[in-house]
């Protein structure tokens, strides 16, 4: 076939398929042009998922009249002029693709008063510009998008559920609300207020925003700060108490904007450690505000990836500011009020020991956060939207911040025994609280001490031999001095052949679990040592299902409230605290 050249409208929507792939990608666009344009209040609305229509208005600067005829034109922009401004871009937009996709696509319609003049509309129907015309918001700028790929029916059918879809552009104007606390999001689905998001600071915005969806008590997250060079760091996250099995709500924000970048996701994770086991993942928003002369954003047109010319000098900072200022944290349980028979009596206000925080119930979340049905909002009138939103039905029930720390004044309280319940945990009374120790976990952790302050070397008679692969053989003739620095004397006594003629005392009834161990083991002596001292600790430690004596459980108990952190070798939290309050209040007495 010869060579030709495009017909513009075909080119304008094969451009419009890299910036506008469904609804939430026209939300995206709308709210990062109301935001440059310093708007305080922004209210979002979508019609059966966004495809019949999409609406925005904000109380921004507005836009001149002179300047609606280049809103949907390719490369019409009013934040870069010209090419040194790419290295200096605070704004959230400066492509000049947007409008120019959404319009390809749709017909969009945007009525805009300039600084509190006369309004003014123009409409671009798939392409084909109307005129200007008088007429719009008596304040800022509305947009209408209407019949999303209405003619591209290949697209719509790419689309999910009309609902599905409503849930996307929600979490974009969350993911948006997160990195601007200081303005005001409402958003609207089928004429019904879904989310209302005042005007806060900024770790309210996550647990307003978290509230949505999780079960998450304020107590729980904790705000972190770092700063270095030529960037500061920001982050509201989780203590240890509170977990997740996937990677989900570890959010990533450069200079305002989120983005998907793992190396940033890992550094969270290490700077953790070992405060959270194997398959945890906290919750964390971390907010990265970078000279914008080492960031380039201008790599895709949805802008959510990211080159930062000092990556690992950040990465290096996020692990540092989370592992020196998190600290762990006692899981309590908290009694909620009461809405219905429904709700249960009470809710986790942190993850208990192997298990992650789990999502309010689904009938909770409407009850709280869908307000009442209501008419249909006229988005060319920004103050009806005001007035509707700021009635009572979007008031959400916050839940109460209380102490939750291993203090000295609790360690050095007295305590109670009361009794042991289902022959695993410890029950004991200390002041106004409750507490639960799980026995194996807790008498683990003791021993675990015991054994790295006691290191009494017994040689075998007999020595113990067994066989390795061959990267362990390696690895072990280079580092024996591992293992001896830990009472532990082998020597090799043939190809892949080992034998152990020395251990501490303590290591006598784990021989078996010992042998084993250094078959597999190859890392470095930190992991070694930690390996042994925690096989050691949990074959000998009290097990689930034990009953112990009175005077056992006693003294374990002393050992664990004398603790600077009650984790066991694992790294998990073995002690829950349930206040007295909390108990009044989960059988309505006052």
């Amino acid at each position: 076939m010869r060579i030709q050249k495009l017909d513009p409208l075909v080119a304008q929507r094969i451009a419009a398929g890299e910036v506008i792939d469904r609804p939430a990608s026209v939300i995206r666009e709308l709210l990062d042009n109301a935001l440059d344009a310093g708007a305080k209040q922004l209210v979002a609305s979508v019609t059966d998922g966004g495809l019949e229509s999409i609406k925005l208005i904000d109380d921004g600067e507005g836009i001149a009249r002179e300047d609606l005829p280049l809103l949907c034109e390719s490369h019409a922009t009013s934040k870069v002029h010209e090419l040194e401004d790419l290295y200096h871009i605070k704004s959230m937009g400066f492509r000049g693709e947007a409008l120019y996709s959404i319009a390809a696509v749709s017909t969009v319609t945007i009525a805009s008063s300039y600084q509190g003049q006369d309004a003014y509309q123009i409409t671009v129907d798939n392409g084909i510009k109307g005129e200007v015309q008088p007429g719009g918001p008596r304040e800022g700028t509305t947009v209408s998008v209407e019949g999303l790929f209405k003619e591209l029916p290949a697209r719509r059918q790419f689309l999910k559920r009309p609902s599905t879809e409503a849930t996307m552009c929600r979490y974009v104007l969350q993911e948006k609300a997160l990195a601007f606390p200081e303005r005001s999001f409402r958003f609207i689905t089928d004429g019904k207020v879904r989310v209302d998001l005042p005007a806060t600071n900024k770790k309210q915005r996550v647990l307003d925003v978290l509230a949505i969806s999780q079960n998450i008590v304020p107590s729980e997250m904790i705000e972190l700060y770092d700063s270095a060079g030529r960037f500061n760091l920001y982050a509201v996250c989780s203590s240890p108490a509170l977990y997740r099995s996937d990677r989900s709500h570890i959010k990533i924000f450069v200079n305002n904007r989120p983005v998907e970048e793992f190396a940033l996701v890992q550094a969270v994770t290490y700077g953790y450690g070992e405060m959270l086991h194997g398959g945890a993942f906290p919750y964390c928003y971390l907010f990265i505000d970078v000279d914008p002369t080492l960031v380039d954003f201008n790599i895709h047109p949805t802008k959510r990836e990211v080159k930062l010319r000092n990556k690992a000098e950040i990465h290096h900072q996020v692990v540092g500011m989370i592992s020196s200022q998190v600290r762990r944290t006692i899981p309590r349980i908290v009694a909620k009020e009461i809405q219905d028979e429904q709700t249960p009596l009470l809710t986790p206000k942190a993850t208990y020991t192997h298990q992650r925080a789990q999502d309010a119930s689904s009938h909770e979340r409407s009850s709280r956060y869908q307000g009442d049905a209501r008419k249909p909002i006229d988005p060319e009138w920004f103050q009806k939207a005001k007035e509707i939103l700021q009635s009572d039905g979007m008031q959400a029930t916050r839940a109460t911040e209380t102490e939750n720390i291993w203090d000295m004044q609790a360690k050095q309280e007295q305590f109670t025994y009361l009794g042991q319940a289902f022959n695993l945990f410890l029950v004991a009374e200390k002041e106004n609280d409750l507490y639960l120790v799980d026995q194996h976990a807790a008498h683990e952790r003791i021993l675990y001490d015991e054994v790295r302050a006691k290191r009494e070397v017994q040689s075998l008679m007999i020595p113990l031999s067994f066989e390795v692969e061959r990267d362990v053989d390696n690895y072990l003739q280079g580092n024996l001095d591992v293992y001896l620095n830990l009472g532990i004397k082998l020597v090799r006594s043939d190809d892949l052949l080992w034998e152990i003629h020395a251990i501490p005392a303590i290591y006598r009834s784990v021989e078996k679990q010992l042998v084993s161990f250094i078959q597999t083991m190859s890392g470095e002596s930190e992991e070694v040592e930690k390996g042994l001292y925690a096989i050691v600790a949990c074959h000998a430690a009290i097990k689930a299902g034990d009953s112990i004596d009175r005077m056992m459980a006693i003294s374990l108990l002393e050992k664990v409230f004398a603790l600077a952190e009650p984790t066991c070798p694992h790294g998990r939290t073995f002690v829950i605290r349930l206040h007295k309050d909390e108990l009044m209040k989960a059988v309505q007495r006052t």
